[in-house]
């Protein structure tokens, strides 16, 4: 362990390339990774089975999330993270960006009815609104997101709407 070395020996030894914390140096090396991941496509939302120059750095920066979300991750790794554009909670932010494009089609349109098969800013809105109806139905939507999405009139049912 560092430290207990003869001072000497220690700088020899680093001289011919002894890394004393292989964690850091490799931390670095995979942030550096996605520092240039995310200057190529814009973001930091690394698809988890994406490698870079042979590391799977999509599972690297979900292990660095996990580790948030136990609270075991270093705040100055964390802030290094969020300098570069990292989300913690990616479902959320995928959430908010369809809502935004929810409300920009019901703006224009005046109505919330998204076809299945419609795309806004090359996002399918139509699925992902059926997702919420689904997750509705199951019992499984956040009340919160449910009152978000009936308040820019989101309709759950069309038959009943129609017909009731």
């Amino acid at each position: 362990r560092k430290g207990e070395l003869d001072i000497s020996l220690e700088e020899r030894l680093e001289e011919v390339g002894v890394i004393w914390s292989f964690f850091k140096e490799q931390w670095g090396d995979n942030y550096l990774l996605l520092v240039k991941y995310q200057q190529r496509e814009g973001h930091a939302n690394v698809p988890s089975s994406h490698k870079e120059e042979g590391v799977n750095l999509g599972t690297w920066l979900e292990t660095q999330r996990q580790q948030k979300r136990k609270g075991e991750l270093d705040i100055s790794l964390e802030k290094n993270l969020e300098d570069v554009g990292v989300m913690w909670d990616v479902f959320k932010e995928q959430w908010e960006n369809n809502y935004c494009l929810l409300v920009k089609f019901q703006q224009r349109e005046g109505h919330a009815n998204v076809p299945q098969k419609h795309k806004e800013e090359g996002v399918n809105l139509g699925k992902w609104l059926d997702g919420q109806r689904q997750q509705k139905r199951k019992g499984e939507l956040d009340i919160s997101l449910e009152e978000r999405l009936e308040e820019v009139g989101v309709i759950w049912s069309f038959f009943k709407e129609q017909w009731g």
